[in-house]
């Protein structure tokens, strides 16, 4: 695979589970990472592994009623594809509740799949506009 067909393949991916989020859909967000996915929304700890991002991922979707991830820019180079997005929220059914400027950094395997993805993006702007707190059980 050449250099740019790869750029082509992890860009393909990192759209496709970003419009999973404004689907809200878990299933389609999930298929499009790796079995051992390391997911850090900074600065929390690391969630490891499919069921438990999937518990974050999917929690999140069912306390949303709309959700668009605007990409501002996207750009990669071999196996990581960086977002930046303007990511827009609706918990409550009133519209844009949250308009969160968020860095994405998306780590690709061989196979395709995102098996590294790490947010960065104001935490305190998260809570103080109606971002759920999920926690692990």
């Amino acid at each position: 695979m050449t250099e740019e067909e790869k750029n082509a393949r992890n860009y393909f991916k990192v759209r496709m589970f970003v419009d999973a989020w404004e689907a809200l859909d878990p299933d389609v967000a999930m298929a499009c990472l790796s079995d051992d996915i390391v997911y850090i929304n900074q600065p929390l700890a690391p969630v490891i592994g499919q069921r438990d991002v999937r518990q974050i991922v999917a929690g999140i979707m069912k306390l949303t009623r709309a959700c668009h991830w605007e990409l501002r820019n996207c750009f990669g180079r071999g196996n990581t594809v960086v977002t930046e997005r303007l990511d827009c929220w609706d918990f409550d059914g009133r519209g844009w509740g949250l308009k969160l400027p968020c860095i994405g950094m998306f780590d690709l395997n061989d196979d395709g799949k995102i098996c590294g993805w790490r947010d960065y993006f104001d935490n305190r702007m998260w809570f103080a506009n109606g971002g759920p707190t999920l926690h692990l059980d």
